[in-house]
């Protein structure tokens, strides 16, 4: 018996270290996705000064400041509708930084199946900025790691996992969090420790794989 409540007090500890890391990863990519489309948007109103970029540039950056004002569900939905307007009237580049936007406020909103259909065509289309697709990528991930097909989150996942990816740290802990879901437990740890031993992981991310390696049981890494 005492093997019995043991094994379930193990499920419950690994379903709470699931759910946090949820949380840090999905913000995480937040900061991230903050980032490479503050940078994709001044490269943009760097470098291209014609007169439709300057005022595509302009709409984009009005919406994407109000939504780092955003508020509840339906404010997170009309600015997404914001973003769908810039989408529609922009050139390529500032129309697929809206629609990134558009989608990540829409699944965080609840309509996560408006979300995929954003998503979606981004991730297939080979045209665009591959950052763009990569950003497309983890946004999806971080919205289905709970109900996609395991198999097509490791595919997509998997290339973005790769020793040289800038993406790595974050794929493989999404990654560990699919082995959660799926009940294995051993894999999750290992794809852990890869991101807690690698010296090029940002320190915050290294200190969090550590912690929950630790919260599943597992021996704090070395070094």
């Amino acid at each position: 018996m005492v093997d019995i409540f043991d094994e379930v007090d193990e499920d419950l500890r690994a379903e709470r270290v699931a759910r946090f890391a949820r949380r840090y990863a999905v913000a995480l990519l937040g900061l991230v996705v903050l980032v490479v489309i503050a940078v994709a948007a001044w490269q943009a109103w760097t470098w291209h000064r014609a007169q439709q970029n300057a005022r595509a540039g302009s709409a984009f950056l009005a919406v994407l400041d109000s939504a780092g004002r955003q508020g509840s569900a339906s404010q997170r939905q009309t600015i997404a509708a914001s973003f769908a307007k810039v989408a529609a009237t922009s050139p390529a580049g500032y129309a697929t930084l809206a629609r990134l936007n558009e989608a990540s406020l829409l699944a965080e909103s609840g309509q996560r199946p408006q979300a995929d259909a954003i998503w979606q065509p981004l991730m297939d289309n080979a045209g665009i900025n591959p950052v763009l697709r990569q950003v497309a990528v983890m946004g999806w991930a971080s919205h289905e790691l709970d109900t996609a097909e395991p198999s097509l989150i490791q595919a997509r996942l998997g290339p973005l996992s790769a020793d040289d990816s800038p993406w790595r740290p974050l794929a493989l802990q999404y990654l560990a969090l699919l082995d959660l879901r799926l009940g294995h437990r051993a894999e999750a740890i290992t794809a852990l420790q890869s991101v807690a031993n690698d010296a090029s992981t940002p320190a915050d991310m290294r200190s969090t794989a550590s912690a929950l390696m630790q919260a599943l049981g597992a021996p704090a890494p070395q070094g």
